[in-house]
């Protein structure tokens, strides 16, 4: 190494530990803070064992991501800037995601029929249509200071461009119904740049199919080309058991809750919108999904195996969609139940913070997180949320008493053949485990790789994740367990 480049990383390193050292100091007086927050005490009822949370518990979850996104908002309300470890695409495309992902769970809760307008604690009332309808404008309006610009290849913005459809649809009375045709434009404008993009072969297939079936539903133009393209090409990924590998390249042939959190939750949002695409196949695969994955739900969280470990809480999505469909299949207690006991045990191990999902499978925990994961990305944990809120609450699922899950019934062994998973319940001690056939590799002798100082300090400086991929142990043990995972739990 020259002499130059020497003293290069010298004088960086020296920045960086004053910056080290400067953010010590906030986060620790930011957690003192926090522990004496009021708004904790919204989480109380999760904070304990409990055979059932009420509607009105989780009415105090709602308030909290509502706090969480009031605070760390911008002043247009299109972006929110949450704290925490920076994603791959940089700050601006994060604070696009602090909207996009908190923003469907305001709109489920008006689409439920719970209110459009919301009392916090405090007493201030919250416009929760004006919110998201002022959020979307000036979001999609290229005049606008907050505008989220131009789409382009491979960008996140086309995953968020989901979401953002989605709002619309669940909220079409409330805000599209509403709107000059200049402001319809600028949205439709805005989300049409998904079409003609190079996007991974994988569930992204699945954003631009639901940015244009929300279009056409809306009456506007879209791609009717591409609806079926990209749904075709989902279906190719149809591998049996209601279970899809995430495409085709040898990295994304491996399986994962992404089943659970992408495939099927946008498959049913999709149907909903669209239900003459192919509903057969998709309410047919998600009953075949749902016999084998409720074996794979815990009270005690889930053997967590593969990437985006951060979305755990929304493991029970899929099977409150379930339970609406078909009471065969799942029944509203056991869906309910899912849901109460994912919300309990997470909370306890302290994945909520500052009205935030916590970047790791317990507490905090960034090396297992992929680099394009940053401080809002976390909340498509919301996704069981939305789902549940989205039902109204004279719906069975609000209204039956919770029933036990496998794990709490007894012991179990089930085979899903079109994976290769053998899952093993343990009730005496709530362990659930993968056994994967295709895997040979011993977690007692695989580790995750630890963030390098130097790109530690490259990820303050520049705002860019550079963390490592930690792929073998990911997806290539022969076994994942709930009570020991391969991330190990620590508290925040």
């Amino acid at each position: 190494m020259t002499k130059s480049k020497m003293w290069k990383r010298a004088v960086i390193t020296i920045i960086v530990l004053l910056l080290t050292i400067s953010s010590t100091y906030w986060v620790s007086s930011h957690f003192e803070k926090e522990s004496q927050n009021p708004s904790n005490e919204l989480l109380a009822p999760f904070q304990q064992p409990s055979s059932n949370n009420t509607f009105s518990d989780y009415k105090h979850l709602f308030e909290y991501f509502l706090n969480g996104f009031i605070a760390h908002k911008s002043v247009g309300y299109s972006r929110a800037y949450y704290n925490g470890d920076p994603m791959v695409q940089g700050p601006e495309m994060a604070s696009l995601e602090g909207f996009t992902r908190t923003a469907p769970l305001f709109a489920a809760w008006i689409y439920g029929q719970h209110g459009t307008q919301y009392t916090l604690k405090n007493g201030h009332s919250i416009d929760l249509v004006n919110l998201l309808r002022t959020g979307i404008l000036n979001g999609t309006n290229p005049e606008h200071a907050e505008y989220w610009g131009a789409i382009h290849d491979h960008q996140q913005s086309i995953v968020e461009a989901a979401d953002v459809a989605l709002v619309l649809w669940l909220t079409r009375e409330y805000i599209w119904a509403t709107l000059e045709e200049k402001q319809k434009n600028n949205i439709t404008a805005w989300l049409r740049q998904v079409n003609g993009k190079k996007i991974p072969d994988s569930n992204w297939h699945l954003f631009v199919i639901q940015v244009n079936v929300v279009l056409a539903s809306l009456g506007q133009p879209y791609d009717a080309e591409v609806i079926q393209n990209s749904y075709q090409r989902i279906k190719s990924f149809y591998v049996g058991d209601g279970w899809f590998k995430d495409g085709d390249a040898e990295d994304r042939s491996t399986y994962d809750f992404y089943n659970a959190w992408a495939f099927h939750y946008h498959l049913q949002w999709i149907n909903k919108i669209h239900p003459t695409l192919d509903e057969t196949f998709i309410r047919e695969s998600l009953q075949a999904f749902l016999s084998n994955y409720q074996y794979l739900i815990g009270t005690q969280g889930i053997p967590i195996m593969g990437r985006s470990a951060c979305y755990r809480l929304a493991a029970s999505a899929p099977l409150i969609f379930g339970q609406s469909i078909d009471q065969q299949s799942i029944s509203s207690g056991v869906a309910k139940r899912s849901l109460d006991a994912t919300w309990q045990y997470f909370i306890q191990q302290g994945a909520l913070s500052d009205g935030n999902i916590t970047q790791g499978y317990c507490g905090k925990d960034t090396k297992i997180l992929e680099p394009y994961s940053g401080p809002a990305s976390c909340l498509w944990s919301l996704r069981s949320l939305i789902v549940a809120f989205s039902q109204p609450i004279d719906n069975a699922f609000w209204q039956s008493q919770p029933q036990l899950l496998p794990i709490e019934i007894s012991d179990y062994k089930k085979t899903i053949p079109a994976i290769g998973w053998t899952v093993i319940g343990n009730k005496k001690n709530a362990d659930i485990t993968i056994q994967v056939a295709a895997n040979s590799l011993d977690k007692t002798k695989l580790t995750l790789k630890e963030i390098g100082f130097y790109d530690r300090m490259m990820e303050i400086i520049t705002q860019k994740s550079r963390r490592p991929k930690n792929y073998e142990v990911k997806y290539n043990l022969k076994e994942y367990s709930s009570s020991e995972p391969y991330c190990k739990c620590r508290k925040m």
